[in-house]
């Protein structure tokens, strides 16, 4: 019997967990604890350990450690505060191998906390390329501390071989968004609006715009200013997401209040969910901003993509990506060209990358062959 602890700080990352947590639950031989902690415990975040409770997920135990600010130094010190919680469940739980997925800084206590508990790591979307972001750097720390790699596509796989890890140690799984996205039952686009409270005759998008964490010569406002100066210019019904938790969240946060009081065709919903958000995408005209949702999930249901700035710089792209610079001018046109029938037309039959649909299974089916045993947990720099 094994025991794997699977960490969850975010709720997208928990959105694309959702078939491995299933997919875990009906093993004999792989005994689960979830644990759970950051923005899914804030009020402010929209409080979405709701979510998965309601998904009838059982949690284990929770890690608070969140300061209400989102500074450099108040970040540094939750990570902190962080560390004081996971070294309690380290302690009082026993299982012998954690699971993580991504590149968000909260991951790096978790890892630190597994190398100084000698627990296996086992890490999901390593390999990846985000020139824009702070991701860059953690994802590829973290690609340095583990013992398993799923990857999203063979390029991913190739990246993490590269940096020095073990082919052996090295599978490329595809992305479990797939399998989400595979699995989730059609909407029709009137219960979904009716849900949501839109019009359903109206053209509609989603704007999804995260802080670029590395320096730019263009501020945090100015960028997401210039992206509503373009919107201004088109009649879409805008349905605006929550901006991640980093340095200069709150600046695009209260731009977005702002302009959803000014505009009544704007409506800011904070976490739409997993179910939501792909019956939403479904029946969208394009997505825009600078998400991971629209490199990876949008060119699935071949949905347009408008991705600004160099947050993104570096991901495999599909056809239906379009990738523009903060300029308002630069933004109208991109709008333009996603808008166009040509350009839909054009990317109808494109191949999609990053796998079929059955990764849970592939991640699972390699789990159970693992012996986290002490040779497992010695690493060599190939």
């Amino acid at each position: 019997m094994k025991t794997l602890a699977i960490f969850s700080t975010t709720r997208a990352e928990y959105g694309i967990f959702k078939p491995l947590l299933k997919e875990l639950t009906k093993q004999k031989n792989i005994n689960t604890l979830l644990f759970v902690g950051g923005t899914h415990l804030s009020d402010k975040y929209g409080k979405t350990i709701e979510e998965i409770t309601n998904d009838n997920f059982s949690i284990t135990d929770t890690f608070d450690y969140l300061l209400n600010d989102d500074t450099e130094f108040t970040i540094t010190k939750s990570m902190g505060i962080e560390s004081f919680e996971l070294a309690r469940i380290f302690r009082q739980y026993k299982f012998d191998a954690i699971c993580i997925l991504g590149d968000r800084y909260e991951l790096l206590p978790i890892v630190t906390t597994a190398i100084i508990f000698r627990k296996a790591i086992i890490h999901i979307h390593g390999g990846e390329k985000t020139e824009g972001a702070i991701d860059e750097q953690i994802r590829h720390m973290i690609t340095k501390a583990a013992h398993l790699h799923f990857a999203a596509c063979k390029e991913y796989a190739k990246n993490i071989i590269k940096l020095g890890e073990e082919k052996n140690r090295v599978f490329n799984t595809g992305a479990l968004a797939v399998d989400n996205m595979k699995r989730l039952k059609s909407i029709k686009k009137e219960k979904i609006f009716k849900k949501l409270k839109i019009d359903t005759k109206q053209p509609t998008i989603i704007v999804t715009f995260h802080p670029t964490t590395l320096r730019t010569k263009i501020s945090t406002q100015q960028q997401i200013t210039n992206l509503f100066a373009a919107l201004h210019q088109f009649n879409y019904q805008v349905i605006i997401t929550a901006p991640n938790i980093d340095n200069n969240r709150e600046i695009i946060e209260k731009i977005i209040q702002r302009e959803t009081k000014r505009n009544k065709n704007y409506h800011y919903i904070k976490s739409l969910g997993e179910k939501n958000f792909h019956a939403l995408l479904k029946h969208c005209e394009f997505i825009i901003g600078n998400s991971s949702s629209g490199i990876i999930e949008a060119p699935y249901y071949k949905i347009p993509s408008i991705n600004i700035g160099d947050r993104q710089k570096g991901r495999i792209r599909h056809k239906s990506i379009i990738d523009t610079n903060y300029d308002i001018i630069a933004i109208k046109k991109a709008i333009k060209k996603a808008s166009s029938r040509k350009f839909r037309k054009q990317i109808e039959n494109m191949t999609y990358k990053f796998g079929e649909g059955n990764t849970a299974k592939k991640m699972v089916e390699i789990i159970k062959k693992i012996n986290f045993d002490e040779k497992f947990l010695t690493k060599k720099l190939t």
